[in-house]
């Protein structure tokens, strides 16, 4: 099951008014929302519902003994390593055995030896690389004693595998959201409206934008971009960075939504992201969730450590976006996409440093980085770099990626996409999202504000219904949801 299928406008429905219709007990709300959650996740395969489990239940007692004062410092450490080992483990079992086994069957093909290792093809368990990071934000947490252990293993469980954000996030701290999972939660008209705003909005995105966009431009000019023109090569690449913002924006906003409806509230995962001037300022408003993980749990521990790493910020950017790029999934494509922002982003911190020596020096400089000549300029290198980037991401291989990006600079392909209006509404629609945040329509805002938010969450779920019937669930999945 997931935001896709039928299945869920049943089960969201179902366990909504088994929630709100019962008593108003934290320990009654958090049991009802556990066993949707596992219910949620089993409905993808139940035999491998007790590794989430069992990897809760690890953590729960592990982080409880990093505050016990008869613990030494050498067995937090070991304990610790327990966890991550089983954690980070699964991870790598699950998601990159094959990918690895691949890789060194091929070299050592390349030597003569033939098959020497087996590829296992495994089910990889549903949201892993999202339920992992959460896990593992939180141990560190614990460890660095930067907040306390959750005082329920019921609460934790919840932490772990909410159905809202199970799938594909977003990656919620510890702090965020175990103090709204440690009280009880009152149904509230505000949260009904923003829910149902926010799935509404989210499922626009997903069923329409992403879906239109993604089967009638990107699908074709990815398939065979040996066989188009140059300009429907720029056309499918722009289209498949509208479609992957759309559909994982759209899942986010879904998410949201979900929780809301539980009063819950999730961290926020992007921010108009093709708004940004410079790619440290693209990744904080894209996949926030993951980024900031990546910066305050990789990052920031190894350049201010006591180790080589100490200081050494372009090593850390390295190693920060190689880490992006391999949990996005096991193919050197991902890797490929990863180092490449690695690149670019150790490039723009040297060329910041460069060009703040110069306004130190020179005063107009300052002048000229304050222009809007400099800032339009900024915001097309960044936003080309993002989209020319996306080929390796959605190509079958780093072959394919060359042919792509050959045929962006000169094709002898002869065949047109179809820009269809829909396509063009699509490109509009996200268009839009990002325009109303540099001219906000306060009077619309005023107006909707008027609007009693019981009518608005109604309005809301009637819209969903009927686009629904418009615009079937997609028989797919979010393509984040593989990752």
């Amino acid at each position: 099951m997931s935001f896709t299928n039928v299945e869920f406008l049943f089960f969201l429905p179902v366990i909504f008014l088994v929630y709100w219709l019962g008593p108003r007990l934290r320990l009654y709300q958090n049991v009802i929302l556990l066993a949707g959650s596992y219910l949620f996740f089993g409905s993808w395969h139940w035999h491998l519902l007790m590794l989430i489990i069992a990897g809760t239940w690890l953590d729960y007692f592990i982080s409880h003994q990093f505050h016990a004062k008869s613990v030494s410092g050498k067995s937090r450490k070991r304990l610790l390593a327990v966890s991550l080992l089983f954690s980070l483990g699964s991870l790598c079992f699950f998601k990159y055995v094959g990918f690895f086994a691949t890789a060194a069957n091929d070299a050592l093909g390349s030597i003569g030896i033939d098959n020497a290792l087996p590829v296992l093809k495994l089910l990889l368990p549903l949201g892993i690389s999202y339920w992992t990071l959460q896990r593992v934000g939180y141990v560190l947490d614990t460890y660095w004693k930067r907040i306390e252990p959750a005082k329920s293993l019921l609460d934790f469980s919840l932490f772990v595998c909410f159905f809202g954000q199970l799938a594909a996030g977003p990656i919620s701290r510890a702090s965020e959201l175990l103090p709204q999972l440690e009280k009880v939660r009152r149904i509230e008209a505000r949260w009904i409206a923003t829910g149902a705003f926010a799935f509404l909005l989210g499922y626009t995105l997903k069923a329409f934008v992403g879906e239109v966009l993604g089967e009638s431009l990107v699908s074709r000019s990815f398939s065979a971009p040996e066989t188009y023109t140059s300009l429907s090569l720029w056309v499918g690449v722009f289209a498949f960075a509208g479609q992957v913002f759309a559909d994982f924006a759209g899942y986010s906003l879904m998410a949201i939504g979900t929780a809301r409806l539980f009063a819950i509230e999730l961290p926020q995962n992007f921010d108009v992201p093709f708004l940004s001037r410079s790619l440290p300022e693209l990744w904080r408003r894209w996949h926030i969730t993951l980024n900031r993980w990546l910066f305050e749990y990789i990052f920031t521990p190894l350049i201010t450590g006591k180790g080589w790493f100490r200081g050494r910020l372009d090593i850390g950017l390295f190693l920060v976006f190689l880490a992006s790029g391999l949990w996005h999934g096991a193919a050197w494509t991902y890797i490929c996409w990863g180092l490449l922002h690695a690149f670019g982003m150790i490039m723009h911190r040297n060329w910041d440093v460069v060009y703040r020596g110069w306004c130190r020096k020179n005063r107009a400089f300052v002048t000229i980085r304050k222009s809007a000549i400099y800032s339009l300029a900024s915001w097309l290198v960044t936003l080309l770099f993002f989209v020319l980037t996306l080929v390796p991401f959605r190509a079958r291989d780093i072959d394919s990626a060359f042919v792509y990006y050959k045929g962006l600079l000169s094709s002898t392909g002869t065949q047109m996409l179809s820009f269809s209006p829909l396509a063009m509404l699509a490109f509009v629609f996200i268009i839009g999202m990002h325009l109303i945040e540099i001219r906000p329509l306060d009077k619309v805002k005023e107006w909707y504000a008027a609007i009693p938010p019981v009518l608005r969450g109604v309005a809301y779920g009637a819209a969903v219904a009927i686009l629904v019937l418009i615009v079937p669930f997609s028989k797919g999945t979010f393509i984040y949801q593989q990752f």
